[in-house]
């Protein structure tokens, strides 16, 4: 969901500092003010940003869902007592050189990132940091494979699993913390963004355009407080952080239902888009108050068909809205 979020932002604002850039002079043209930030963002940040984006979500990526966990140790013995020879049948290690070279890959593509001009002092260091931690957890990865290549698990009996998974342990933890603080920097940069862009629909009298930023931000908040977890359980406090994050989207709801098409085409929002906006923006609505409602009793059925609902209304509403942004932007 970050990844959509992010994504959404980096497009967008370039597209408004482009706008942005077109109405100043050609001394000032590369850079603009953000409010509320001290320092300028420049195009070129926000293609960085929009980089290193993509390149923070990539663990998150299909490719990396068969990625070494741990070695299994009850996997290496036959039913007699005996060691098995490695095959196959071990699981746990079958992809531990895929998830070398993937590591390889992944601090390439960082470390290509990380050198490619402008500097962006905080997001660059958390990003070499995080490059510092995939390394370390390469060389454990190969000294787990070297230890079954050279057939070391035969000799000392599997003796030395528990150490290994330990040490595994270690840097894996490194890693995911790492990349976590590096996923912050960027939503620190998105945020500054963001004020931005409604800062320039603001100054340029967008107010159908900016209802849609606002309300698209309240729907990244409430995916934010429902899809940030791996299940759909929600305690006391999470509750709380959901409703409140229904309120806000509500309230932003308001102002995309008071839209007319005549507003709308002023703004060059043709008729169909308009549509589009309308229902995507009605269904998310709806369906976020029908998740909070089925959270709330206990009904999972209810949570589970609402949350597909808001995802796919969602991605549909973002779709939409980036796409008026670049045509008012040509």
């Amino acid at each position: 969901m970050k990844l959509k979020k992010y994504f959404l932002i980096g497009m967008t604002a370039l597209l408004v500092v482009v706008s942005c850039n077109n109405k100043k002079d050609n001394k000032n043209k590369e850079k603009v003010k953000v409010v509320g930030v001290k320092k300028d963002i420049s195009k070129e940040e926000i293609k960085k940003y929009s980089e290193y984006l993509k390149i923070s979500e990539e663990p998150n990526s299909e490719e990396w869902n068969d990625f070494f966990t741990e070695i299994k140790k009850d996997e290496f013995f036959e039913k007699n007592g005996n060691i098995k020879d490695i095959s196959g049948e071990i699981i746990s290690i079958v992809n531990l050189d895929d998830s070398i070279n993937l590591i390889g890959e992944y601090i390439k593509e960082i470390t290509d990132e990380m050198q490619k001009s402008p500097k962006m002092e905080s997001i660059d260091k958390n990003a070499e940091n995080l490059v510092d931690s995939l390394i370390q957890e390469q060389k454990v990865l190969t000294e787990i494979n070297d230890y079954f290549e050279k057939g070391d698990y035969k000799t000392d009996k599997l003796g030395k699993v528990d150490e290994l998974n330990e040490k595994y342990k270690v840097v894996l933890r490194n890693r995911i913390e790492n990349s976590k603080i590096l996923s912050n920097s960027l939503h620190e940069f998105a945020e500054a963004i963001n004020k931005k862009m409604e800062a320039q629909l603001q100054m340029d009298g967008k107010t159908a355009k900016l209802s849609m930023l606002k309300f698209v931000n309240s729907a990244d908040r409430f995916a934010e407080a429902a899809f940030s977890k791996n299940n759909l359980n929600f305690d006391e406090e999470e509750i709380k952080g959901l409703e409140k994050a229904n309120n806000e989207l509500q309230k932003a709801y308001k102002n995309i239902a008071k839209m007319t098409v005549e507003s709308a085409k002023k703004e060059n929002i043709s008729e169909s888009d308009f549509k589009k906006i309308k229902e995507s923006s009605e269904t998310l609505s709806e369906n976020t108050q029908k998740m909070l409602t089925g959270v709330k009793n206990q009904n999972i059925q209810d949570v589970v068909i609402s949350a597909s609902n808001i995802l796919s209304a969602k991605t549909d509403l973002e779709n939409v809205f980036n796409v008026l942004l670049m045509q008012n932007n040509k």
